[in-house]
Formats: C-alpha cells, sequence, structure tokens
C-alpha cells in the first residue's frame, strides 16, 4: 500500500487529509489507520500517534443520526503505560482526542467537517487503572455538529475474556472547532 506523498511545504496532516478526501464515510476512517499505521513504522516518521494506531482496530459504526459513532478496540501495551504498568493519562487522551475526532468522517463533506478541525477543549475523567494486556473498547460519537463547532464524546469500557462489555474505565468530552475553508475553496 501506498503511504501519504511527501510534500515539504505543507505539514504532514494536511497532506494526509488531502489523500483521504477520496474516500467517503468509514472507508475514510479505515484508510487513516491503514495510512497512520505503514507511515509511522520507521524512527524516522514517527510522530504522536505512531504508538496507538497500530493497535486499533474498527469494531463496529453508524452513520444513522442522531448520534453517528464509531466503537474501536485497544489492547493497551506497554508502551502506552505509566510507571505503575497502567495505561498512561496522556496516553488515554490523546487516544480520546483521535477517536472522538474520527466519527467525523462519517458526517464529513466538502466545507463541513472535512479537515475535522481543532481541539478546544478535551475533558477525561479517569475512573479506574487500566493496567497493560487490557483490552478496551472506545466507544466514540458525534453528540452535535454545526457549521464552527462540534461536540463529542467517548468512553472507554474493559472487554472481558469472553469478549462482552466490562467495567467503564474512562469518559471524555470533546468540543472542537471547524478549521475547513469554505467549500468553494477546497
Amino acid at each position: 500500500m501506498s503511504s501519504t506523498p511527501k510534500n515539504k511545504s505543507e505539514p504532514p496532516g494536511v497532506v494526509l487529509l488531502k489523500v483521504l478526501m477520496q474516500y467517503e464515510g468509514i472507508k475514510k476512517v479505515e484508510r487513516f489507520l491503514e495510512i497512520t499505521s505503514e507511515t509511522d513504522k520507521g524512527p524516522k516518521n514517527h510522530e504522536w500517534m505512531s504508538s496507538i494506531t497500530p493497535y486499533l482496530s474498527i469494531v463496529s459504526h453508524s452513520s444513522s443520526p442522531p448520534h453517528p459513532n464509531i466503537v474501536f478496540r485497544l489492547n493497551v501495551q506497554p508502551i502506552h503505560s505509566n510507571g505503575l504498568g497502567n495505561l498512561h493519562g496522556g496516553c488515554a487522551s490523546t487516544i480520546f482526542d483521535a477517536c472522538t475526532t474520527l466519527p467525523l468522517h462519517l458526517i464529513s463533506k466538502p466545507g463541513f467537517w472535512q479537515y475535522t478541525g481543532v481541539s478546544r477543549t478535551l475533558n477525561v475523567t479517569y475512573l479506574r487503572p487500566i493496567p497493560v494486556g487490557t483490552t478496551v473498547d472506545i466507544k466514540c460519537e458525534v453528540l452535535q455538529a454545526g457549521r464552527t463547532l462540534c461536540a463529542l464524546r467517548g468512553e472507554m469500557r474493559a472487554v472481558t475474556e469472553d469478549g462482552r462489555e466490562g467495567p467503564l474505565l474512562a469518559v471524555c468530552e470533546h468540543n472542537k472547532a471547524s478549521t475547513d475553508p469554505p467549500a468553494g475553496k477546497l
């Protein structure tokens, strides 16, 4: 599979979003995970999400109103941990930041959340420690998306050995501001 084109004049995130424009809905999210997992493998390509996206998979999704959503699955790795062997709080915030943003691709169109915006607020509440080796599901949904602002929510739950939903571990409220140019200028 090809990776994102190298363009020295634009930040890598902008180049990636331009590559993703040819896809829609969940295909755009799947391609995002593929590309970021590919391009993040080498030390020269290392970026903030490189220790997370290779471990993310999509469990389910719905593009239907009123709350389009995606459920991701992640197995917590040692690289994600703090000194106590639990998921690091900053890593959990990064996971929520990325995962709660991705459902915007289910509703995006030219001039409407196509660039997925920038974070205004990201509030994470940690309810229980999440030890290395724990498998978690991250349910992320779009609560509201207007022309310039959106509200997103995420829940991180343990997955039991038999694959059932376990206890709630962390929750997130994420608000974003759109950075899309007007549709005619894309």
